[in-house]
């Protein structure tokens, strides 16, 4: 394995990521952060785990693979596709992943999807991972600001009060790019599941 100091600041700085960031993601303070990318701390285990974790990267395996999905792994590059197919069951594990595993979402959103053939596509899933992004209270990823909105707006299929109740209930990352899809048919309600 590489030197922990290491490892952890050039995989941080890879994602774009702040040490306050990476703490806000891990709750790893930022000072033992701080003090492990500069050498003056030796990280224990299950720190250097959540840590890797969160920057895609998984310690125990061997040749040190990504175990984290991504959201560029989610998409097959298409050839002019005017009409995609969009794997919302795909969307939602995705989804579900990040909310049980909130601290892997900068390394599973890092990386910008091959372009799929489609606008719509394309700008579906920079909206999510803007919208993973700020549910953690980080930077969206940078590849998401060259992904241009929608010209005309986009309603997810329904009958007319499915449609409204889409434009009401679609996360404002979607809205920004005049993709109008209700919240609840990529990201589960886990509210009861506290309860």
């Amino acid at each position: 394995m590489d030197n922990p100091a290491d490892l952890i600041r050039d995989a941080r700085t890879a994602l774009g990521l702040s040490t306050r960031e990476l703490s806000r993601l891990t709750g790893v303070s930022y000072t033992v952060i701080s003090r492990i990318e500069n050498g003056h701390a030796d990280p224990r285990w299950g720190t250097l785990l959540r840590l890797a974790s969160a920057l895609g990267h998984d310690l125990e395996a061997p040749r040190n693979t990504t175990t984290t999905p991504t959201l560029a792994g989610l998409v097959e590059p298409h050839v002019a596709a005017p009409h995609p197919q969009i794997d919302w069951t795909a969307l939602r594990a995705f989804t579900d992943h990040l909310a049980l595993h909130p601290e892997t979402t900068a390394a599973a959103v890092h990386e910008r999807p091959l372009p799929s053939g489609s606008l719509l596509l394309d700008n579906l899933l920079a909206g999510i991972a803007e919208k993973a992004a700020h549910d953690v209270d980080i930077r969206h990823p940078m590849w998401t600001d060259h992904v241009a909105p929608l010209r005309e707006a986009w309603v997810a299929p329904g009958t007319p009060t499915m449609q409204q109740r889409a434009r009401e209930f679609t996360p404002a990352e979607l809205a920004h790019r005049n993709v109008f899809v209700a919240a609840s048919a990529i990201w589960r309600d886990r509210e009861p599941a506290l309860a």
